[in-house]
């Protein structure tokens, strides 16, 4: 491949503390080469003298690869809704170079053989690096144990029961049991059953029923109890409730490996949105887009989970891609799966954030590169040597959602028609483009 310099970009790489203009080249095995002192503008792309391929990079952001610790590509069994192609393609357009996919599948991903075959779909397939969860119970029941020890040889990285939760306390233990990441659904299934939005004035006003934070709050409380008896490593997964941020919070300064996501959507917005979305749905209730596990929470709540991920209570942000056909979302709300996508809006709507003064630059992009690759114990940083994967970002260029542009499968977005402001322009992995946004002078 040719080598590379991306000239003038403001690289801001969390991991080695850097955020300033600067120039990085690549070299011609997909290897950041240097990371030098700016020098001087380039209009537009040319070769060099060296026959390197030179881009004008100034006014960009330079950033390492996002990462995403849980991505649902519905393959196998739901391949109309998304795939290994489509999800990582969606994941390329959004700076994604890494993410973590969930076994929540049909079949589910409890056995070697069936992981075996994804596995090797995502290397004919996918445009990014994928991790696999597999499923830490048979058939993602959370009754009794999956082998794991068989799931880690055939590839798995982790241990998930996401969208589901473990009951049983000794099936989660085996899983912490094995030292490796275990990604949790904090969900009391006895609290929330029926529930459709938070419980609260918002639940009664549109007469829905209601889903208690408790059902978070418990689930949370006993996984982190199960964790101090057994030790092991344990993420919380989509986190959305007050009292299991301070859970975490307590646990943490104990010394305990935890770890917790937050959403884009649980971020930007709230029940209230619901509320005003009444009238929007196919029966006259409110948006289905806006019906997601957990629910969105309210304002007071919300503003307390924004505030962790300034102040470091939560580690890493995280997008939740669920995928569903747009005849499913349309069935109106009590009737409509929950889930939405995320791929391809997740750093604009973090740069919200950034506007707004709660976070600064280097915050927002630590909470896809840094903070999640601790979690997943990967390399991120852009140093010589390191694979060139890495996004280009213009955080000036104002947009408008429209799904139907995404190069997801599915068009369940919670942000469709909002105005934003960033968006990737490249992404490469190991040095070669795996998006490109059209009228890129590459």
């Amino acid at each position: 491949m040719r080598p590379l310099k991306i000239c003038g970009a403001r690289i801001i790489d969390p991991a080695q503390g850097l955020d300033a203009i600067r120039d990085l080249w690549v070299d011609g095995h997909g290897r950041v080469e240097a990371i030098r002192r700016s020098g001087g503008k380039t209009d537009r792309a040319k070769l060099d003298e060296r026959g390197r391929r030179v881009v004008s990079a100034h006014g960009k952001w330079l950033l390492p690869g996002l990462i995403d610790l849980h991505v649902h590509l519905r393959q196998p069994g739901a391949t109309k809704t998304e795939s290994v192609a489509t999800g990582t393609q969606a994941a390329a357009a959004g700076g994604f170079t890494r993410i973590v996919c969930m076994p929540n599948t049909k079949p589910v991903l409890d056995n070697p053989k069936t992981l075996a075959r994804l596995m090797e779909v995502i290397r004919r397939e996918a445009r990014v690096r994928v991790h696999v969860a597999a499923s830490l119970s048979l058939g993602l029941r959370g009754q009794g144990a999956s082998d794991h020890d068989a799931l880690f040889k055939a590839g798995a990285t982790a241990l998930s029961d996401d969208g589901q939760g473990t009951e049983r306390r000794d099936v989660l233990a085996q899983a912490l049991a094995t030292g490796r990441l275990v990604m949790v659904h904090a969900e009391d299934h006895k609290v929330s059953a029926g529930g459709q939005v938070c419980a609260g004035p918002v639940a009664r006003q549109l007469g829905l029923p209601p889903w208690p934070a408790a059902a978070e709050g418990l689930r949370v409380e006993r996984d982190l109890s199960c964790l101090k008896r057994v030790g092991g490593r344990l993420h919380i997964q989509h986190l959305s409730t007050r009292g299991a941020l301070n859970a975490v919070r307590r646990a943490r300064a104990a010394g305990l490996a935890v770890s917790a996501e937050l959403t884009p959507h649980h971020a930007l917005l709230s029940a209230d949105d619901v509320l005003a979305s009444q009238g929007r749905g196919p029966d006259g209730g409110p948006d289905p887009m806006l019906k997601m596990n957990p629910p969105l929470r309210g304002r007071a709540e919300r503003r307390i989970l924004r505030e962790a991920l300034a102040d470091g209570g939560i580690q890493a942000m995280a997008t939740d891609h669920a995928p569903h056909s747009q005849k499913a979302k349309s069935r109106g709300f009590e009737h409509a799966p929950f889930g939405v996508i995320g791929l391809e809006t997740a750093l604009a709507a973090t740069l919200e954030m950034v506007r707004e003064g709660l976070l600064d630059a280097s915050r927002a992009v630590a909470l896809w590169t840094l903070g999640p690759a601790k979690i997943l114990d990967v390399p991120v940083a852009l140093r010589p040597g390191a694979p060139a994967d890495l996004c280009l970002v213009d955080p000036n260029h104002s947009w408008t959602v429209d799904a139907g542009a995404f190069l997801s499968r599915s068009r369940n977005t919670a942000f469709a028609g909002r105005a934003m402001r960033g968006k990737v322009i490249l992404t490469l992995l190991a040095g070669r483009p795996v998006y490109r946004e059209a009228g890129l002078n590459w």
